[in-house]
């Protein structure tokens, strides 16, 4: 009978605690986190489904301060129609989708120099990842909405548009960065053609407007970064804003949070939900990472970190784009870099606990590039019901023909031929961004184009880019220079570290540098991309950071001195291409420039391609570059020496798959 009693009182005591912990917590008596909500399925309320009817979806869409409250803690935050996030926005291809933003946000606006964090009262939209036309009244991310203002945007989604995931933030530079981190995001989704002969049966039973209960939408934002553990944490990106005076928390309550590690992504507002459904039930999974600072390494664990083998997982889309068939993710993991969108099909068959994470190894280094890397927990999932035998179908709809498979195309196919350059000092082309008219290269419509994306610098990028997603064809030897930062100069270096002779515009001539020691040594430590990435295209395993050929995005991962080949059909749309590092602080900062689609026939010379005497990727004038020109005093055309380079890549490649598949 004792033992009864003193049991039933440690049983109070603990639920005295619990009870008094929970009344204790607060912003002057701060206290562990401990999530675990009930994952929010809603359609309702601020997060609510606009969804499209008879071909037109209006949305309201107000911008103003709201207290976001995270368990105990209230954070005071810019977000839309009072909710964190945004509302999901639902509509098919061939609809009308008008959007009223209402900035509400007061005057006076923060402002500093151009090409720094500014505007944090101003706002626009940007419609991530959509096929659209860039020109006003459409996806158009220099409209800039005053405060106390307002602008309605009217987007014509076209008739064969992807369906797929997607998602909208603000774009207007020099508050990105702010405006996304305080939370002003949400989920696109694009339906899917309900014809069963178009979209397979699997699919549609998982999916909106008929199944939305086997649809699990997960929009994981950066709301608690305060540790320092990813920069910029909020506080840093506040004060540099100067917005830091209106919304402050309390200086004990910065150190609290920063002092005891809390550097946490929520998942649709919430601090690591807690999902439940039957074992054996297949669901889809609609992932984006809207944040601007790291990286998402996902994959569904067990409580202690490691690999579930209760659940299959496979991938059926990235970038809003399906793939050929449903396949596993390479390694269990999916990485979603800054704006990047996923979709899964998971099915756990075996009943427990089990966790959706975001995980990091050092074996990935060498293709991240020192990119940031989240670690932790996202969502927990609880599987009920008995052991099942579920297998999860593998076909998928058709792709549209404007991203349909490039890979083996003839040289006379390819029309438009450019180079996009990663550089030193946050510089895209050797420069910062200068303005929307500077178009860097112009492009006919209704055109295959191939871009190389390289890198000069010493860490990665994530390159977005508007309008058209591309293709991967290939990752080649790296045959360009060495960017580094020398007293407080961006100077290039050939791969002997001697200074080269093209630089860029306004390059102070009189400067003989040496290649810092640091930079080479990352040199050293990042070269040989290409052969890495044949070696895992020839095995199912390998680094991370690499993206398989074929594969559509609107946004990767560039690693420091990498050079890859995409390919894309400038589809349907003229206007203005914005193209970024998704490293939000970067891009506030002129990690930007445009380029331009014309029509099809129509001039496209006038471009700024080069900066000063250097095209992107050169060191000295011999170095070749893909146009139709002639290197001044060198033999041979540029066009014919970078092909010459590539193919000898294409045959090395193919050699080695078939030796390793005999």
């Amino acid at each position: 009978m004792k033992g009864v009693v003193v049991i039933f009182l440690l049983l109070a005591i603990c639920q005295c605690n619990v009870r008094v912990t929970s009344q204790e917590c607060s912003e002057s008596q701060p206290c562990r986190f401990v999530g675990g909500d009930p994952f929010n399925f809603s359609r309702s309320g601020p997060m609510s489904d606009l969804v499209s009817s008879d071909g037109f979806l209006e949305v309201d869409l107000t911008v103003a301060v709201n207290p976001v409250v995270v368990e105990w803690l209230t954070l005071f935050r810019r977000t839309y129609n009072g909710g964190f996030p945004g509302p999901v926005w639902r509509f098919k291809p061939g609809d009308t989708v008008m959007v009223n933003l209402i900035n509400t946000l007061q005057y006076p606006d923060t402002n500093n120099s151009f090409n720094q964090l500014r505007f944090a009262n101003s706002t626009n939209l940007h419609t991530h990842g959509l096929h659209i036309s860039s020109e006003k009244p459409q996806d158009n991310v220099f409209v800039h909405v005053n405060p106390e203002d307002a602008f309605t945007y009217e987007y014509e989604i076209d008739s064969q548009h992807p369906a797929g995931t997607y998602w909208y933030h603000p774009h207007l530079h020099g508050s990105t960065l702010f405006h996304v981190h305080s939370g002003m995001a949400g989920m696109i989704i694009v339906e899917d053609d309900p014809d069963p002969s178009i979209t397979p049966q699997h699919l549609l039973d998982v999916s909106c407007p008929d199944n939305c209960h086997h649809e699990v939408r997960l929009l994981f934002q950066p709301t608690l970064l305060y540790a320092d553990n990813y920069f910029p944490s909020f506080p840093f990106i506040q004060e540099n804003i100067h917005d830091h005076n209106a919304f402050e928390m309390s200086d004990a309550l910065k150190d609290w949070l920063k002092n005891n590690g809390v550097d946490y992504f929520t998942t649709n507002g919430q601090l690591w939900p807690e999902i439940t459904f039957q074992a054996g039930q297949m669901k889809r999974f609609r992932m984006v990472n809207a944040g601007g600072n790291a990286a998402l390494i996902l994959q569904i664990t067990d409580t202690n970190g490691a690999i579930a083998e209760g659940c299959t997982v496979y991938q059926i889309a990235l970038d809003g784009i399906y793939f050929d068939s449903a396949t596993p993710p390479r390694l269990g993991k999916t990485m979603l870099v800054p704006s990047a969108k996923s979709d899964w099909l998971v099915v756990c068959n075996i009943p427990g606990t089990y966790e959706l994470r975001s995980v990091k190894s050092p074996d990935d280094d060498v293709s991240m590039g020192g990119m940031q890397q989240y670690q932790g927990k996202l969502l927990t999932i609880k599987i009920n019901g008995t052991l099942t035998s579920t297998v999860i179908p593998t076909p998928l709809p058709a792709k549209q023909s404007f991203v349909s498979d490039f890979r083996n195309l003839t040289e006379d196919e390819v029309t438009g031929r450019f180079v996009i350059e990663v550089g030193p000092d946050l510089t895209l082309n050797r420069e910062r961004f200068q303005s929307k008219t500077n178009f860097r290269f112009v492009a006919n419509l209704d055109t295959v184009q191939e871009w190389y994306i390289i890198n000069t610098a010493t860490s990665a990028h994530p390159i977005h880019i508007h309008v058209n997603n591309f293709q991967v064809i290939s990752y080649n030897n790296y045959t360009g220079p060495i960017g580094a930062k020398v007293m407080e100069n961006k100077v290039f270096f050939d791969q002997n570290k001697q200074q080269c002779d093209r630089q860029y515009e306004n390059f102070n001539k009189s400067i003989q540098a040496m290649l810092p020691d640091n930079d080479y040594n990352k040199w050293l430590k990042y070269r040989g991309h290409a052969q890495r990435w044949r070696d895992m295209e020839s095995h199912p395993n390998g680094t991370l950071g690499y993206s398989p050929s074929g594969i559509f995005h609107d946004v990767i991962l560039v690693p420091p001195f990498s050079n890859i080949t995409i390919r894309f059909r400038t589809d349907r749309f003229i206007g203005t291409v914005v193209i970024h590092c998704h490293i939000l602080y970067h891009e506030d900062q002129g990690m930007m420039m445009v380029t331009k689609i014309v029509p099809a026939g129509a001039n496209t010379t006038g471009a700024h391609i080069k900066s000063g005497d250097a095209y992107p990727g050169q060191c000295s004038k011999c170095d070749p570059f893909p146009f139709n020109e002639v290197v001044g005093e060198c033999s041979g055309s540029r066009r014919k020496h970078f092909n010459i380079i590539i193919l000898v890549t294409g045959v090395l490649a193919t050699f080695i798959l078939f030796i390793v598949t005999e």
